[in-house]
């Protein structure tokens, strides 16, 4: 009797508790229904709060908005500058208690952040921007301050990595940053509470989350100066990063093969840059009769990102000990390979086929072309003799008049042909080539004219843009480079080099939404430059019009400023 007595009491005492229980275990569960949880954790509070000097606690706490992976709080902490030992973690619902191994350091200040890997536990979300506070163990603290942008498709986890410059070489592959910080999913940044003194700053894709610059595995972003921080000067905006990996490797030749009597077929160890698309370039070595032959064309025709073809004249006589040698093999990068060789496989198959056009561009189905000087490229799968193929190529209107044309070769099997005279609107006109002037070195071809007929625009359908751009008095050229690239990336992209100039003007741009932006080329060769960890190079520094530009036909947008201030 006692014990049902007993089993009753415990029951009533249990009942009421037992709904607080389930609603506390609940809360740690993703919801059963409902609409997807998208939104991010939060830091609400922090110990000690953000400022605070004289501190002596052996610990700091962080409260969040709600139940976060406990893991990818943990990972996600970054402390500047780095704490000796393992940090130790408490955790009591949302908040996380973590303490130092050790006393920190006296008259010093500490800069914690909470990173974007961070994320909650019932879907995953990740933090939208990194949380940093600081305190100092002196009486008074750091204030110095480094924000801007990486400017990439998903910024979200880049590092950013500040080292003191004290007149050595910095090398962020062999040493570690002395203060941390992360870019949000916007790709904004800050870096807090750094002392006074000159820093250098790189944005880092850090892969393995070691603290060190991985050459070719990690991607980086370049900064295009150091910046010095004083009491005067504590604060350095707009330091933003466009990410770029390191090649160091230089390219090799890795086959070459004849697919015929007269083609040899080469394969390189990675994409190379166009240049070496030379005949000159290359030549055959037979080690047998000590011969030498040079190859009469060099093209891209259909050959693969990383290979080339050659076209012979003169083929070897024999089968072993045939080499083709390059003097020079060079990556997009600048990475080069002098005096390469590789054994070439021979073989003695006819050609018989005749050099076929494989497109223009534009093509014919396209749409209009502008009318002031249109610029058409024709693509061949065989290389053929420029001055021969020149004879046969004309441009005419309606009417059979000739017009004055340039015609330009990008390599042995490509050429540009330009109309050099202003067309009128909304007529038909055509460009002519005589494939019978299209010879290969076996010399075959086609008894027949191809006949790309194009109508131009009326003008119209054409918008523009114009503006000017804000120097600054930090900028280190006057090499100045705007570009217009559309936002969908099917539209073309536009560039100018102003140079000295400030003002700017796009027209007969094709109507779309559009990103402007501007760099300052500091070698001149209208190419941004990303720069270089180590060696140190720095990037060419670059900016944004802070809107997208929805360019309407007939509607130029003018007074675009794009500030570098």
């Amino acid at each position: 009797m006692a014990g049902q007595t007993g089993r009753k009491i415990l029951k009533l005492l249990i009942l009421p508790v037992l709904p607080l229980l389930l609603a506390s275990c609940a809360n740690q569960l993703a919801p059963g229904g409902g609409p997807i949880d998208r939104t991010p954790p939060e830091v609400v509070s922090v110990y000690p709060e953000n400022g605070t000097t004289g501190f002596h606690e052996g610990y700091f706490e962080v409260n969040f908005s709600e139940y976060v992976d406990r893991r990818s709080a943990q990972d996600a902490i970054f402390i500047s500058p780095a704490v000796e030992g393992q940090l130790e973690y408490d955790w009591s619902g949302k908040t996380l208690r973590v303490n130092f191994p050790e006393h920190l350091r006296d008259s010093l200040t500490y800069v914690v952040t909470l990173g974007t890997d961070l994320v909650d536990l019932n879907n995953r979300n990740r933090m939208a921007q990194a949380y940093s506070f600081s305190f100092s163990t002196g009486n008074k603290i750091d204030k110095g301050m480094v924000e801007g942008k990486v400017v990439t498709n998903d910024p979200s986890g880049v590092m950013l990595y500040a080292y003191e410059n004290t007149g050595a070489e910095i090398n962020p592959s062999k040493e570690k940053p002395k203060y941390i910080s992360q870019a949000g999913k916007d790709g904004r940044f800050r870096l807090l509470g750094m002392a006074e003194g000159t820093y250098r700053v790189f944005a880092i894709k850090d892969e393995f989350r070691d603290f060190i610059y991985n050459v070719g595995e990690d991607l980086f972003g370049a900064p295009y100066r150091d910046i010095t921080l004083s009491g005067k000067d504590s604060v350095f905006r707009n330091m933003d990063y466009f990410l770029s990996k390191e090649d160091t490797a230089k390219p090799r030749l890795v086959s070459a093969a004849m697919t015929d009597r007269y083609h040899i077929l080469i394969g390189i160890s990675e994409e190379f840059d166009s240049t070496i698309i030379n005949a000159g370039n290359f030549y055959i070595y037979d080690s047998t009769t000590q011969k030498e032959f040079s190859p009469l064309y060099a093209f891209k025709g259909r050959a693969k990102a990383n290979e080339m073809v050659l076209a012979l004249k003169e083929t070897p006589g024999g089968q072993d000990n045939i080499y083709l040698f390059a003097k020079r093999v060079s990556d997009r990068h600048g990475n080069t390979t002098k005096d390469d060789f590789v054994k070439l496989t021979v073989s003695t198959k006819p050609d018989t086929s005749a050099p076929r056009l494989l497109q223009t561009k534009p093509g014919a189905n396209e749409g209009e072309v502008e009318t002031s000087k249109p610029e058409f490229t024709f693509y061949f799968d065989d290389g053929f003799d420029s001055l021969q193929a020149k004879k046969g190529i004309s441009a005419i209107d309606k009417s059979g008049n000739k017009l004055p044309v340039d015609v330009s070769f990008d390599d042995n099997a490509s050429f540009k042909v330009k109309v050099m005279s202003e067309l009128k609107p909304r007529l038909k006109y055509s460009i002519k080539v005589d494939l019978k002037q299209i010879m290969d070195a076996a010399g075959n071809s086609t008894d027949s004219v191809y006949t790309l007929t194009f109508t131009t625009s009326s003008g119209m359908e054409y918008t523009g843009v114009s503006g000017s751009i804000r120097p600054d008095s930090n900028m280190m050229s006057s090499n100045l480079v705007v570009v217009l690239q559309g936002v969908d990336k099917n539209r073309p992209v536009y560039k100018k080099r102003i140079g000295r100039k400030k003002d700017f003007n796009f027209n007969k741009v094709t109507p779309g939404k559009y990103q402007i932006w501007s760099f300052d080329n500091r070698d001149s060769t209208g190419v941004y430059n990303a720069g270089k960890p180590f060696p140190f190079k720095p990037s060419d520094r670059f900016t944004f019009y802070p809107d997208t530009l929805n360019l309407r036909a007939r509607w130029p947008v003018e007074d675009v400023n794009i500030d570098f201030k």
